[in-house]
């Protein structure tokens, strides 16, 4: 069981916990800072699962997926998760409607496009659910690397971005949202994840064109270590006997 993940772990609880929404953003910037300290190490994967020298299971012998994803953590607050990118590949741009999030990369280099909506500094953020056009301000282009400190997405800013690998063939991240996707929010039901295209209007302003889901995205499946597992566990324990003592 490795304990740093583990705290990662119980400062997300801590941080997405609305008891303590008047602390939000100091909890956020400590959770920030133990994620960026986190490594592939951390969560007990094996380097093999980024080997870049087959480009074919050999067990079915088909053709490996863009993206490999792998679960770690989801509850009602926030959700954990791994992917691996392969091949220059990408995961298409996409949107986090009214959520935080955190990108740390792991393994390799990702390049990272984010845009921000288009908002008046006292305009409530929204959500459309059925977007056809989106208003955005592009913001500036980073390479993300273990070396790097995380991406940050907040619900005013950076919140639609596509992710590219970028390195020597293959590249990991693990990544933080809060609420997950599919979350109920009042009036407007469960958050789902739209795409993308970025198109000028006749102003030169940019704007998102919702489009379906790109065909040439998908992903397979990695298992994820028994040991990670557990920790979701512990610490979910821990955060409802906390809360159950709390309103006692």
């Amino acid at each position: 069981m490795t304990s740093h993940f583990m705290s990662v772990l119980r400062q997300a609880f801590k941080t997405f916990d609305r008891a303590n929404l008047a602390n939000f953003n100091a909890n956020l910037q400590h959770l920030k800072q133990l994620t960026d300290q986190l490594t592939y190490r951390d969560l007990h994967i094996r380097e093999e699962l980024f080997r870049d020298d087959a480009d074919v299971d050999i067990g079915c012998q088909q053709p490996r997926a863009p993206c490999t994803y792998m679960h770690i953590f989801e509850d009602e607050r926030f959700s954990m998760s791994l992917f691996i990118v392969r091949g220059n590949n990408s995961i298409p741009l996409h949107d986090h409607p009214m959520m935080y999030g955190l990108l740390r990369c792991l393994w390799g280099k990702v390049h990272i496009q984010s845009y921000s909506q288009k908002l008046q500094p006292d305009e409530p953020v929204g959500y459309d659910i059925n977007p056809t056009l989106v208003k955005v301000m592009p913001e500036e282009p980073s390479m993300v690397t273990p070396e790097t400190t995380s991406a940050v997405l907040t619900p005013r800013k950076r919140n639609y971005h596509q992710i590219t690998e970028a390195g020597n063939g293959i590249a990991a991240f693990f990544d933080i949202l809060s609420p997950p996707y599919d979350a109920n929010m009042p009036l407007y039901g469960p958050r789902r994840c739209r795409f993308y295209r970025p198109k000028c209007d006749d102003d030169g302003q940019v704007q998102l064109q919702c489009i379906p889901s790109p065909t040439s995205y998908y992903c397979d499946l990695a298992d994820t270590p028994e040991s990670v597992l557990q920790c979701g566990f512990i610490c979910a324990a821990e955060a409802f006997a906390a809360n159950s003592a709390s309103n006692s």
